[in-house]
């Protein structure tokens, strides 16, 4: 857990996967890792925290990086052969792999920051625009910003 000021002058989303515990602190339900919160912590994903007594999420509709990438490159058996798909990721990450080659976007305290805005209807718009047929969540583990993740997968299903 970490005490790094949650927001930061950024926007926060209520969370809507914990519940309070009898000592006072809230659990995290989106992963295994069940984080404990006081208030002011975050999570060891660093992008989920205790603010106003409740979980938030700190990056919902920030991306740490976006790419076009040829389809066959995702851990994808036959899926839309030939095809591209828009990838983009958040700051954050509830493993801790030493070997990770994304930890430099997933772990940094700065990516949090520097993370361009991108909401999910332009997520779908530019994904179509630049002729993707689908959409990946890549450079970290989606469930942690699951409400996020959720509210893109919408509008790429429904074509807005």
């Amino acid at each position: 857990m970490s005490d790094f000021p949650i927001g930061d002058g950024k926007e926060v989303v209520p969370t809507k996967y914990w519940h309070k515990l009898d000592d006072g602190r809230v659990q995290c339900d989106v992963c295994p890792r069940e984080c404990k919160l006081k208030e002011g912590q975050r999570g060891l994903c660093f992008v989920r925290g205790r603010k106003n007594d409740q979980v938030v999420l700190t990056t919902y509709g920030r991306s740490s990086g976006f790419v076009i990438d040829p389809i066959e490159k995702k851990p994808l058996n036959h899926f839309l052969p030939g095809s591209s798909v828009f990838s983009f990721g958040t700051a954050g990450c509830n493993l801790s792999r030493r070997f990770c080659q994304n930890w430099d976007m997933s772990k940094s305290r700065e990516m949090d920051t520097l993370a361009d805005a991108a909401s999910p209807e332009a997520i779908a718009r530019v994904a179509r625009e630049n002729g993707c047929r689908s959409v990946a969540f890549t450079y970290n583990d989606p469930v942690i910003f699951l409400e996020y993740a959720v509210d893109v997968a919408e509008p790429v299903v429904n074509r807005t």
